[in-house]
């Protein structure tokens, strides 16, 4: 989901802490310089900049935009030149919306489109065969088993030219990362694999890479692949000639979630702590290690906040992945999910690999979530405030990556997804909570001497109005945890990601009123902030 862009537009700063706080100096990122992300493409849907706001004893210093997703969900940061005032980011969580249409997940998807069993390369009487079905699953099972072991050499054996280079640094890569499953499996051949005419056999193999990262996804997910195999004769072992996403899926290439950052960098830097996986190119090493403290602080704080005052019955993760990426270009292409110009991170979304198919009905949609954040902008190099900031936008996407495995198999779609408000109210809620006068300073610059319609927002709006919509979505969470108590605003949230057309009684659950009653008691809330 995403996040919206912090007031002040591109050159916000963080403001000056009030009723005497002053954060002490602290040092200025270093490293390989960061470019300033480039603007969108013609016909991109995404927020134009906003006018600077300016406060007095503020400093100047260039703050960075998150990113509008459908549905969106948190984050901060702002792109480009200088000027003043703190404008609010906006972090997306990526939603497969076709998969939610169908209820279904990874393997189970492309099962269910392809009507019965995947299609697979079969012998011809015309020729002779080749790339057999046990040919086919020795190849992903020997990738599978080597990767376990470690064994390099035997999990490079069958690629060739090229895909030898990058498969070398793919199994370096994922060799950093703490799996408790990591394994290929077949989604799709198509091809022949016979040798009718005396030049060998030759499938395209889509290929579903699944795993699951410990303490990170409670389910398995997958990132889809396209191998090419070929196989000369009988007397030749198959090769694997060439590696890429696969094609699609769903008529879109963003439902594979290819590239993820093994697959971008040659050499993967990992920081591992308690909580988090933090992920860069090595070059990025020295920023990496500076932001991964407070990376894992927000973590611990939002698993903690989970722990004391969530729902007992929720299945939720207790760490989680962090790709930091200053290019702008490299960064778009993280798991293949849309971006908007002033982003500046995103939790994406990851479907259980075969959710509800033919499986459990409490199977779930979502068996996990991946952050990325785009290092460029001001929250991540403000030379003063850089340490607060990377842990707003931290618990924000956090906030996003702990309940999004909560979401109800065939939820997410126009008439039932969760509401806009209460996702990104929730995620700015736990935000704010670790930053109060970050909350304050939003309510006051957001909310005072705005207009305000008095309904729940639906989404962001556009312009001025982004920063405004998240920030009274973050009072109408505020409110239930003001009236009810923290544990019954996280227990409207669980049921409200759990059940989505039941809004109207998880509101009286959690306040007493019902949906227009809660409303017009929240407006006046809103109101009297303003």
């Amino acid at each position: 989901m995403s996040y919206p862009p912090p007031p002040g537009g591109p050159g916000g700063a963080y403001p000056q802490g009030q009723g005497g706080w002053a954060p002490p100096p602290q040092p200025q990122p270093g490293g390989v310089p960061y470019p300033q992300p480039p603007q969108a493409a013609p016909g991109h849907h995404g927020h134009p900049p906003q006018p600077p706001i300016t406060a007095p004893g503020w400093p100047t210093a260039p703050h960075p935009p998150y990113p509008h997703q459908q549905p969106p969900g948190g984050g901060g940061g702002n792109q480009g030149g200088g000027g003043s005032g703190l404008k609010k980011v906006v972090i997306g969580v990526v939603v497969l919306a076709v998969l939610a249409v169908l209820g279904i997940g990874g393997l189970a998807a492309y099962q269910a489109l392809g009507g019965d069993a995947l299609p697979t390369a079969s012998g011809d009487a015309q020729g002779e065969q080749l790339l057999s079905a046990d040919d086919i699953e020795e190849l992903l099972d020997g990738r599978s088993q080597a990767l376990k072991s470690g064994d390099e050499d035997t999990y490079l054996a069958p690629f060739s030219g090229e895909a030898k280079d990058t498969q070398k640094s793919l199994f370096e890569n994922l060799r950093k990362i703490p799996f408790t499953q990591a394994e290929y499996s077949v989604l799709k051949t198509t091809g022949s694999s016979t040798d009718e005419y005396g030049d060998g056999a030759t499938i395209a193999l889509d290929v579903a890479f699944v795993h699951k990262i410990q303490d990170v996804d409670v389910r398995p997910v997958s990132e889809w692949y396209r191998w090419i195999i070929k196989r000369e004769s009988k007397d030749a072992e198959p090769q694997i000639t060439k590696v890429g996403p696969s094609p699609g899926a769903y008529g879109s290439k963003g439902y594979v979630f290819y590239p993820a950052p093994w697959d971008l960098y040659e050499d993967m830097h990992v920081v591992k702590k308690a909580h988090t996986l933090t992920i860069s190119d090595k070059k990025y090493a020295t920023d990496t290690d500076r932001y991964a403290p407070y990376i894992e602080k927000a973590a611990a704080d939002d698993i903690e906040l989970w722990k004391a005052n969530g729902p007992e019955d929720t299945e939720t993760p207790t760490g989680f992945v962090t790709v930091l990426e200053p290019d702008r270009k490299t960064y778009s292409s993280l798991y293949g999910s849309p971006y908007v110009d002033w982003e500046a991170g995103q939790s994406v979304a990851m479907p259980t690999f075969d959710a509800g198919y033919g499986g459990d009905q409490k199977d779930l949609e979502y068996g996990g979530a991946r952050v990325k954040m785009d290092t460029s902008g001001s929250r991540f190099t403000n030379a003063t405030y850089w340490p607060k900031l990377v842990q707003e936008i931290s618990h924000h996407e956090f906030a996003h990556a702990i309940v999004q495995p909560l979401e109800a198999t065939g939820t997410f779609v126009t008439e039932t997804n969760a509401r806009w408000w209460v996702v990104e109210g929730f995620a700015d809620f736990v935000a704010f909570r670790f930053d109060t006068e970050l909350g304050a300073w939003s309510v006051r610059n957001d909310v005072t001497g705005k207009e305000f319609s008095g309904t729940l927002p639906t989404s962001a709006g556009s312009g001025d109005e982004v920063s405004t919509d998240y920030t009274v979505s973050y009072l109408a969470i505020r409110f239930i945890a003001e009236k009810s108590g923290t544990a019954a605003a996280l227990r409207f949230v669980a049921d409200h990601y759990r059940a989505p057309k039941q809004l109207d009684q998880q509101l009286r659950d959690a306040t007493g009123m019902g949906e227009s009653q809660f409303q017009a008691a929240w407006a006046s809330y809103v109101r009297s902030h303003s």
